[in-house]
């Protein structure tokens, strides 16, 4: 068994190169006791963060029965998750009756397919609202926000979760503890049929493990860490469609350009999606992302009359519906002050003098989800070298090319190549080209390739801090100032909120804290300095405009 437990961590613990090797940040409980809303209720929030999108990454029988590494405690237990970034949510019947995190759901998985033959039942995989649901904090009170950029950090995450699986095939006691809880859970199995699940799980995970370190050896550039609240998602699913999955070592590209998790309020009116505009219909998207985060899928048969995959695309089209009804969070002033009215109208004018040509100001209550009478908003984008911000992502995506077979093609085409096959064939049957329409409203399936970073509108903007794509500028005082006097190094991690300096306390170092380096590849803190010519009284009436919006 401590074969199969060192083959695991080697292939989780992979992702974590370069990170952060502090201890994790000890996040208070979310309070609930305050909350702004923002079009949902009840059951379509707890919809969203557990709705099954077809994504697995860990036998859910295992994750639920699973010890930390060192005492008791399920690994699962909220206060342990919380560690990561990810929020609490208490058990409920329907919705979430293992009383797992925000943006974790189960799937239903019975594949012969690399890790996935090891463990025929449920798997516990990753959501939407993982990465997209935010919580501010402030004296003692905590603001959840639905659809906005979340704390956590995955890598971490995954080297923890490897750590505690081998410290629980490894321990005899945990060990026993651990094979007696899945058994609970699954009276139909033996022993020897969870050590045979053990056993093969760590086969597939060493020759995972193989892979990444022959990929990682033969590559130019280190991966940069990505720590609390960003992911290099375009990166990561690259790697796990095209490289991984098939075994190509030369599809492989070292991760080093993370991002902040975007804000999701107002994007199913947008034309284009993603920071660089890349991605135009919606249920193509929302595959993507399901892909990228681990749905099932064999390649092999993407030229075969149907292409094998377990993306659920239903909850896909679902989800879509619910964000069309998402509205941006409202500045909550009960919780984080009154907003200065007349210092605020003269952020407006500000605002309508220096940033509104990029930065369209539009109405969070006027959207209209019917195709008819939609109004669809021109997301303007702008070459990187006018923008001047880290040119990583936009870069990477635009010159990335993979193999498949004998023929090469950049990397868009292909991802086009695989959701036209996946959303032509769901589309195939009336009833769910019907409902696949309702989201895309005669949208096609279209990728451009452009090296240009895009202007959304700024409604909401309070709640999205770090700012700059990649999360470089730790809050808007600081975004207004010319870049060479930005901070190169600050903390990520901490929920605590600033509303003078719309952001997250990070000026000093706690437990568990990850340290943003902006001198590290894909971390440049460089670009976007408007406003820093801006008078102090006016870049302070300027911020206060922006918590209206």
């Amino acid at each position: 068994m401590k074969q199969v437990a060192v083959s695991f961590i080697l292939a989780t613990a992979i992702v974590a190169i370069g990170s952060c090797q502090n201890s994790e940040p000890d996040h208070p409980p979310p309070s609930g006791d305050a909350r702004t809303y923002q079009g949902w209720d009840y059951g379509t929030a707890q919809s969203w963060y557990h709705v099954d999108q077809g994504t697995a990454f860990f036998p859910h029988d295992w994750f639920v029965a699973l010890e930390q590494a060192r005492g008791q405690e399920r690994f699962a237990a909220p206060g342990n998750m919380q560690r990561f970034g990810f929020l609490s949510n208490p058990p409920h019947q329907t919705y979430n009756p293992d009383g797992l995190p925000i943006g974790f759901s189960r799937t239903d998985l019975r594949l012969d397919q690399g890790a996935l033959q090891c463990w025929q039942g449920n798997w516990v995989g990753l959501t939407c609202a993982a990465c997209h649901t935010g919580q501010v904090n402030y004296h003692g009170s905590s603001l959840l926000i639905e659809g906005g950029p979340a704390q956590n950090d995955i890598e971490t995450f995954r080297v923890n979760l490897a750590e505690a699986f081998a410290a629980n095939v490894t321990n005899p006691e945990k060990a026993q503890r651990f094979v007696g809880r899945v058994l609970a859970r699954r009276p139909d199995l033996s022993p020897a049929d969870v050590q045979a699940g053990l056993q093969c799980f760590g086969r597939a995970s060493a020759a995972r493990t193989r892979f990444e370190q022959e990929a990682l050896a033969a590559a130019d550039e280190r991966p940069t860490a990505a720590g609390f609240g960003r992911l290099d998602a375009l990166g990561r699913g690259g790697n796990f469609l095209f490289a991984e999955s098939l075994g190509v070592l030369g599809n492989y590209k070292p991760t080093t350009a993370p991002v902040s998790f975007p804000a999701l309020w107002d994007t199913p009116y947008f034309d284009w999606v993603l920071y660089n505009n890349s991605v135009r219909q919606p249920l193509a998207r929302n595959v993507v992302e399901a892909l990228g985060v681990g749905a099932p899928i064999d390649l092999s048969t993407l030229n075969a009359p149907e292409l094998q995959h377990h993306v659920r695309l239903d909850n896909l089209v679902d989800i879509q519906l619910w964000l069309q009804d998402l509205k941006s969070p409202k500045w909550p002033e009960p919780v984080l002050g009154e907003i200065d009215r007349d210092l605020a109208d003269r952020g407006a004018e500000v605002y309508g003098a220096n940033c509104a040509g990029c930065h369209q100001v539009i109405d969070r209550d006027a959207h209209d989800a019917s195709c008819a009478s939609r109004t669809e908003f021109i997301i303007r984008s702008y070459p990187i070298d006018a923008v001047g911000t880290d040119p990583r992502q936009a870069v990477n995506f635009a010159t990335r090319e993979i193999t498949l077979g004998q023929q090469k093609q950049p990397l868009g085409a292909w991802v086009k190549q695989v959701t036209d096959k996946v959303v032509g064939q769901y589309t195939a049957a009336p009833k769910n080209a019907a409902r696949a329409e309702l989201i895309n409203c005669d949208m096609s399936n279209d990728f451009q390739v452009i090296e240009e970073y895009r202007a959304r509108p700024l409604n909401g903007i309070w709640a999205t801090a770090p700012y700059l794509h990649n999360g470089s500028v730790p809050d808007l005082v600081e975004l207004l100032k010319p870049a060479a006097q930005r901070p190169t190094a600050f903390y990520v991690g901490n929920w605590e909120f600033n509303p003078e300096r719309l952001g997250f306390e990070w000026r000093s170092p706690f437990l568990g804290a990850f340290e943003f380096d902006t001198g590290i590849t894909g971390n440049s803190n460089a670009g976007h300095e408007h406003g820093t010519q801006l008078s102090e009284g006016d870049q302070r009436a300027l911020i206060e405009y922006l918590k209206t919006l």
